[in-house]
């Protein structure tokens, strides 16, 4: 028996893990860890696995449940096997007593080749990697750690944990709030809220103002008040955050914005509505860029985002947020961004809150 690593992508429906697990059983393989990841490239599941004899057999069985996407097998050790967030707990525990410790830790979180200080003035080194496998780790403002693994590319949720550890040994920022005022690139002030109950007429009056066009491009349908169940939604802190967004000094809103959870792991989903007034000016950027900050805060890896061809505004402020945008089935789109990829093309110099922030280096 030997141990392997074997990494591929799926399509996100019903019965694809089923039908992998029953491909690795059928080849004699004991699944012994699981790690589920988001990428560009969509859901990337990683099967550490006990194989007998050769393990060509079992990565094209893999290959062969999984056609439109990459499969690939590295050796694993027994030292690997084991839970992520175990892991990622006992190397919390251990930076905190040996803070300076940080390339090595992040070495043993990725499995990766290799990890050392950098200094971020200077991208040299990293010129001629091979795409997606050198991870920089800002740690402040002039100071990183630079991380290789040449056996496979890092992923966007690697990217998410390498910050989370990051943060783990810095000092406390304390949670983004969801009430705070942000301004645009005009320099207009706005005052974000949570949504409560108290705040649902005034979000009415909002909808009311709005275009057809604008509330079509925001539900996919035509609505003039909130129905029941989207009151119920804006209000429920269990789904998510609803903000709801005001210029400096008036109480009428002239936006809305949510960051909602989704089954996936790591992701939410965004979605904005700006009245159409107020659009083209910066708010529903700033907008996305306070719901940014906030995954973040939440530990989450991607923001996506349906929408359609028709919402040009939605796409450009997707794409501010450096989202790959595909079809999804006639006018739908399918909008996608790495939270901390988004954290850097969403704010100036590239630099968020804490100086903190993990890049991929190569990906778009």
């Amino acid at each position: 028996m030997g141990l392997w690593r074997i990494r591929t992508t799926v399509e996100d429906r019903p019965g694809e893990l089923a039908g992998i697990v029953d491909a690795l059983a059928r080849c004699g393989g004991n699944i012994v860890g699981l790690s589920i990841h988001t990428d560009v490239s969509g859901v990337v599941d990683e099967f550490v696995v006990d194989l007998p004899g050769d393990h060509v057999r079992a990565v094209d069985a893999v290959a062969e449940r999984c056609p439109s996407g990459k499969t690939n097998a590295v050796p694993a050790l027994r030292r690997e096997v084991g839970d992520d967030v175990t892991r990622a707990l006992l190397l919390t525990a251990r930076l905190r007593a040996h803070p300076n410790a940080l390339p090595d830790a992040l070495a043993d979180l990725l499995l990766a080749d290799e990890a050392c200080w950098t200094n971020l003035t200077s991208q040299d080194e990293v010129a001629d990697t091979a795409v997606g496998t050198v991870m920089l780790v800002p740690v402040g403002p002039l100071r990183g750690v630079l991380v290789r693994r040449r056996s496979r590319p890092f992923t966007w949720t690697e990217n998410s944990r390498a910050d989370a550890l990051v943060r783990s040994v810095m000092p406390s920022a304390g949670p983004v709030p969801t009430e705070r005022t942000v301004s645009t690139a005009d320099g207009v002030e706005l005052s974000l809220r949570q949504v409560r109950d108290a705040d649902l007429p005034a979000l009415d009056g909002l909808h009311r103002r709005c275009s057809p066009e604008t509330v079509r491009g925001r539900y996919s349908t035509g609505m003039r008040e909130l129905s029941p169940h989207m009151r119920q939604v804006f209000c429920d802190p269990e789904r998510g955050l609803t903000l709801a967004v005001r210029p400096h000094g008036r109480e009428e809103p002239v936006a809305l914005g949510h960051l909602m959870y989704t089954l996936d792991p790591g992701v939410g989903e965004i979605a904005l509505m700006v009245e159409d007034a107020w659009q083209g000016h910066g708010v529903g950027t700033a907008l996305a860029r306070a719901l940014t900050a906030t995954a973040a805060d939440w530990g989450l890896a991607e923001l996506r985002a349906e929408t359609t061809l028709s919402n040009t505004a939605m796409l450009r402020v997707m794409r501010h947020l450096g989202a790959s945008v595909r079809p999804s089935g006639g006018a739908q789109v399918h909008a996608r961004a790495p939270v901390v990829e988004a954290l850097q093309f969403g704010t100036r110099g590239g630099q968020r809150r804490g100086g903190q922030v993990a890049r991929l280096m190569g990906q778009g």
